[in-house]
């Protein structure tokens, strides 16, 4: 029976193929949109878990997108003064601030990490993202030679690091975030105002702002239970030249932007998949009536109606699974230029999903569309089955 089916396949290549191309097309769109969404919802679920802050304020003149400075890590050398801290920590309806200093890009191991990635200083007095990481290797605070590294910063040697001339001991590596801290190095502050100090390309910042030492890149903030973070952001900017940025409305706008172009581009990958599927069926109802000689003659031969349906199903089945193969490697190369262009802007949160949740996800693929196929081939070979032999003798191949 398998070898009727190959041969019939081949005998009507041309056809086959089309459809076997329409398959693959909407599978690799499902599943290459479906492991975007996916890495999309567990990135923007960490990020809410592991930074924890409700507004972050950067220098007034930052004219970039809020998602650029929030989760991608934007490069540009903007500083305010560090004596806006205790200001936004006066602020009625303000927990907790935390600042930080951001240097340029770095490069490790005589090699270019990336334009994505910087060193990022942290204060050790009033920090509650990086803490946990100290916490779990048993220390309070980094010193000026050790390191902590982002999930995705690339290494060369074992427990150490060489930036810019200096060797650094890596203290652990933190777990995945989804943002632009998996791609950074973090540092005390002291030691990320000692690097940027030596940059000669950054003097003319220093004599218009003034000492790093007396500088910082952006300020986290976590409010109170119940504040209303509307008037918290009026009074922050009543404090100074700086712009607050509400992560939770960034992280909605992306997740709205996000699911509206998962649905578009999802949806043309279901009307691919399902115009096949029409076609599919359309192309086997009408071999019904053309191959009624080939059936009659396997009936007259001794084969049952359910070995012509068999042999139906299993050509749409065959045709099915091919395209459905196809696909995931279709989409498995869509998925990883998807990767690469996320890494190369890192807009918003995105944490890569488990090789179990891929495989799990092709499998149901593979299963579902393999299913609809051989379902859309069920009236024809149910008809096909049917077939009178005696009648087609008789009468001819059609009526």
């Amino acid at each position: 029976m398998i070898f009727l089916i190959w041969k019939s396949l081949l005998h009507r290549r041309l056809q086959s193929i089309a459809i076997i191309v329409s398959i693959a097309v909407g599978a690799a769109i499902v599943f290459s949109i479906g492991a975007m969404y996916k890495g999309v919802s567990s990135g923007m679920e960490l990020s809410k878990q592991r930074m924890g802050a409700d507004i972050v304020i950067v220098p007034y003149g930052v004219t970039l997108e809020p998602s650029l400075l929030l989760f991608g890590g934007a490069t540009a050398n903007s500083y305010m003064p560090k004596s806006y801290v205790e200001g936004v920590r006066n602020v009625p309806g303000v927990r907790t601030v935390t600042p930080q200093f951001y240097t340029h890009s770095l490069t490790a191991d005589c090699h270019d990490i990336g334009t994505q990635n910087r060193m990022i200083g942290y204060d050790s007095t009033n920090d509650w993202i990086i803490a946990p990481w100290l916490k779990k290797v048993h220390k309070t605070e980094l010193t000026d030679d050790e390191v902590i590294l982002g999930a995705k910063v690339p290494t060369w040697t074992q427990n150490k690091i060489s930036i810019l001339g200096k060797w650094y001991n890596i203290v652990t590596v933190a777990e995945e975030t989804g943002t632009t801290l998996d791609y950074s190095l973090l540092v005390s502050m002291n030691e990320a105002r000692r690097v940027v100090a030596r940059d000669t390309s950054l003097k003319q910042v220093w004599a218009k702002q003034g000492p790093p030492s007396e500088l910082i890149s952006t300020i986290l903030v976590q409010v109170d239970e119940g504040a209303d973070i509307n008037t918290v952001v009026t009074d922050i900017q009543n404090v100074g030249l700086m712009k607050p940025i509400v992560a939770a409305e960034v992280k909605k706008r992306i997740a709205d932007q996000f699911t509206v172009f998962v649905f578009l581009i999802g949806g043309v990958g279901l009307l691919t998949i399902l115009t096949s599927l029409l076609q599919l069926f359309s192309r086997f109802y009408t071999l019904t009536w053309e191959r009624q000689a080939e059936w009659g003659l396997y009936l007259a031969f001794g084969a049952t109606g359910r070995d012509i349906s068999a042999v139906i199903v299993g050509e749409a089945a065959a045709v099915s699974l091919t395209g459905s193969i196809a696909g995931l490697l279709l989409g498995g190369g869509l998925y990883k230029g998807s990767l690469q262009l996320l890494e190369a802007y890192q807009s918003f949160p995105f944490v890569q999903p488990s090789w179990e949740v891929i495989a799990a996800m092709a499998l149901g693929i593979t299963v579902l569309f393999t299913g609809l196929g051989a379902v859309a081939a069920w009236l024809p070979a149910y008809r096909g089955s049917r077939i009178d032999p005696s009648v087609i003798m008789t009468r001819g191949e059609f009526d």
